[in-house]
């Protein structure tokens, strides 16, 4: 009797890590359909009600278990306080909450697979298996769209939809990264060097000039890591080989590609530091949907979001509050820093959002959050180098080195596939080293 509840609740509970899996399948596989009419713009909100029912899956499993982690704590420290602080700007509760949920619907998704009492053994491989697909699948559709005549640029961005290259760059480096942590772990290249093609190819369709410069960064790192890992300095010179040839590969044919390579070839980027500076600070106003928008370039972001915090003291610490530079079509609401100001509203990245909402404060907190989350993947790998689950520890390390270039680069906190798939498996990764669950594990919902 006792093993037949047992086994009823634990396939209850198997039941759960089906809503990550909903998340994902929205966000992959409607953005595309809905820009082409195939489908309604609110079949996307189905993403967010999965993640909604994971936040409360997590909540419900705390208090059966009667045990609250750090991190939840953190979080709801973080929304109090700085909730707080854009009351006090003149912001509404509805977009206030707004402002919560956009910062932290994907660290609580981590919460959520920390707290899975059956998460996956094969979640590795399964990310692998399955990224690579996507990877191709989005290739083709690329493909597809530029034979039928899209431009390279914001909008042939495959599954990502219209002006999707920002997701889907951070996918691709992603996927790329769990094959370098593949490598490291396994020694085996033949993913990884299919990873690295793909991912090419998508972002010269893209014109995604981020793509190069960080995987060559983030291949160094992995190379020096697996040397260390295996004594075998002989080694680099083969995989660095193989980085330089397809970012090299990846400039000729940007440049063949991409029509305004013409003027301005990837390389004088490199060669012309005024054009590079130009390219991270060009803005730009322009008419959308009824209303007047600005594109913000990179470097004036974070310019513009310094300036706007030496209004007060207290801005200075703690900026305006969470959702104050947040907004949301669907609901027809706007923070008051995207109201207020010359700019009207305007699309920046999420170096700017978090300095404006949250404050030198705020971004030590952000910050210290993430040199934890660095410290806690060394200190697993090191604890745990035969787990199944390293290969994905070091994949998320390589992620995480370059947060501050995400933040930097787009809204990237935000960018849903992507995101779903690092936090969840920073929640898988961190859970399997530490076992969060009793041995009653079976008697909570």
């Amino acid at each position: 009797m006792n093993s037949a509840m047992t086994l009823e609740k634990k396939q209850f509970t198997d039941i759960f890590i089906l809503l990550p899996i909903v998340a994902l399948c929205v966000d992959l596989f409607t953005p595309y359909p809905i820009w082409m009419g195939f489908l309604p713009s609110w079949i996307r909100w189905g993403s967010h009600a999965a993640v909604a029912a994971m936040i409360l899956v997590s909540v419900f499993r705390m208090f059966g278990l009667k045990h609250i982690p750090r991190a939840a704590l953190f979080i709801l420290a973080v929304s109090v306080v700085w909730s707080y602080i854009a009351r006090g700007s003149g912001q509404g509760i509805p977009v206030t909450i707004w402002g919560v949920w956009l910062l932290f619907q994907f660290p609580l998704v981590a919460l959520f697979m920390y707290l899975q009492p059956n998460p996956p053994e094969k979640l590795p491989t399964y990310l692998r298996t399955y990224g690579l697909l996507i990877l191709g699948i989005q290739v083709i559709i690329q493909l597809f769209q530029y034979a039928v005549g899209v431009r390279p640029g914001d909008d042939l961005s495959g599954l990502f939809g219209r002006n999707g290259t920002g997701n889907a760059v951070l996918f691709d480096i992603l996927i790329c990264c769990v094959f370098f942590g593949y490598w490291i772990a396994s020694k085996k290249w033949a993913g990884l060097a299919a990873a690295l093609f793909l991912s090419a190819v998508s972002s010269v369709l893209g014109e995604m000039k981020l793509f190069p410069v960080t995987i060559i960064v983030i291949g160094l790192i992995a190379i020096v890591l697996y040397t260390i890992k295996y004594k075998a300095p002989g080694k680099m010179l083969f995989f660095l080989a193989l980085i330089l040839v397809v970012v090299m590969a990846f400039s000729y044919f940007y440049n063949i590609i991409v029509p305004d390579a013409d003027t301005l070839p990837l390389q004088v980027y490199i060669t012309n530091p005024s054009a590079l500076y130009g390219y991270l600070n060009n803005s730009y106003r322009h008419s959308r949907e009824g209303g007047v928008y600005t594109d913000i370039g990179r470097g004036h972001a974070v310019q513009i979001g310094w300036q706007s915090l030496q209004k007060t003291p207290l801005t200075l610490l703690f900026g305006y509050g969470l959702g104050t530079r947040s907004e949301s079509q669907t609901f027809g609401t706007a923070g008051v820093a995207l109201t207020t100001g010359d700019l009207g509203l305007s699309v920046g990245t999420s170096m700017l959002v978090l300095m404006q909402e949250m404050g030198l404060l705020g971004m030590f907190a952000l910050g210290g959050l993430i040199l934890w989350i660095l410290l806690s993947l060394f200190v697993d790998i090191r604890g745990n180098p035969d787990s199944p689950a390293t290969e994905l520890r070091y994949a998320l390390l390589l992620f995480s080195l370059l947060w501050a270039v995400w933040l930097l680069y787009a809204t990237s906190w935000t960018m849903r596939v992507p995101m779903l798939l690092y936090w969840l498996s920073l929640g898988y990764v961190l859970a399997e080293a530490r076992t969060p669950f009793p041995v009653t594990v079976n008697k909570v919902f």
